[in-house]
């Protein structure tokens, strides 16, 4: 196998434990393509931070009567029938599959921020079929909260967080959707380029492709998801929900000071950006108009490192160093982007 020369190759052994770590291994059409069998010996490599894909199996090393790798035939969460269409398999339920799983996510501090809402009241208000979706949380009563949370007490407080989640950045709101191909990064992209849930909606494929990173099968996908997200997201409105961005991508980065730079970020933020986590950091270098970048590479512009408490440098600095990028402390980053902290 030939790789890069910064690619570090590495050797492992196939087993159904072995799958979920590697991006490759998610998609079934990888799987075939590259004829993996339960027990192979395979060459994997990684670049930076990446996670390591695996590259082929090493054929005169497969043990004698070694099997493919077997595919799913059922969902393993709910035993439903499988969407094959697209090249990862999902559940053709969607995400009524893990509703819990999605509203203990939408209620996250990243997202809705529902402090208290956690696990278990979550657990408690599916099970009685008070919440069926997302958009169930803000039409949720006090009487509802009490038996969910077994307090009257907790309840008044947890509906204080779901009214002040009605106020959160269309963002926030729209990743709470659990859209499949989006994130936090890709949901702060589409928000301030559209604006407005309504325009999200108005939005064919082809305008979809219009947002950065967002390729021909991507925006398909995203767009068919918003269609059919379109009650969840009528139910939203009628609940008063906020489902505008304060800030478009024309007035937040249009001449920014990082206005084309990929940035990326490591260590522990100081200074004025004390207790910046990954997800604001990321916010602030697109609403600066920069790309939050996750591995150091020769399209990074700049690296945001704090010191280390050993005081040597991180593999990124020094990583950057070598390829001459910029290396800022988060002070001298902050003081560039002073302009759009909040």
């Amino acid at each position: 196998m030939c790789c890069a020369p910064s690619f570090e190759r590495l050797s492992c052994h196939v087993t159904p434990q072995h799958i979920a770590p590697y991006k490759t291994l998610h998609n079934p059409a990888d799987i075939r393509r590259r004829d993996l069998h339960i027990g192979d010996t395979v060459t994997v490599y990684k670049a930076g931070d990446i996670i390591p894909r695996v590259q082929a199996a090493v054929a005169r090393l497969r043990p004698a009567g070694a099997t493919p790798v077997p595919l799913p035939e059922a969902c393993p969460r709910c035993g439903g029938e499988i969407n094959t269409a697209q090249e990862r398999w999902r559940c053709a339920k969607g995400t009524s599959c893990a509703l819990p799983a999605l509203i203990e996510y939408a209620a996250g501090r990243e997202m809705l921020d529902i402090d208290g809402l956690g696990k278990t009241y979550v657990a408690a208000l599916v099970d009685s079929g008070d919440v069926t979706d997302v958009a169930d949380l803000f039409s949720l009563t006090l009487d509802q909260l009490t038996v969910a949370s077994g307090s009257s007490r907790r309840a008044v407080k947890l509906a204080e967080q779901i009214e002040a989640a009605k106020a959160r950045p269309l963002s926030r709101v729209f990743c709470a959707l659990g859209v499949l191909g989006t994130g936090r990064s890709m949901s702060r992209r589409i928000a301030r380029h559209f604006a407005t849930m309504e325009a999200i909606r108005r939005a064919d494929a082809a305008e979809m492709q219009d947002v950065e990173g967002i390729g021909p099968e991507k925006a398909r996908v995203i767009v068919e998801q918003v269609a059919a997200l379109a009650p969840v997201i009528d139910k939203l409105i009628a609940a008063g929900v906020s489902l505008h961005e304060p800030e478009t991508s024309a007035t937040a980065s249009a001449g920014g000071p990082l206005d084309g730079k990929v940035v990326v970020v490591t260590g522990k933020m100081a200074g004025p950006l004390e207790g910046f986590g990954r997800t604001e950091m990321n916010a602030l270098i697109e609403k600066a108009g920069g790309r939050a970048g996750s591995g150091v590479s020769a399209r990074t512009s700049v690296l945001v490192a704090a010191p280390s408490a050993s005081g040597k440098p991180s593999s990124k600095a020094v990583k950057a160093a070598d390829l001459g990028v910029e290396v800022l402390t988060p002070e001298a980053f902050a003081e560039m982007v002073a302009d759009y902290l909040p």
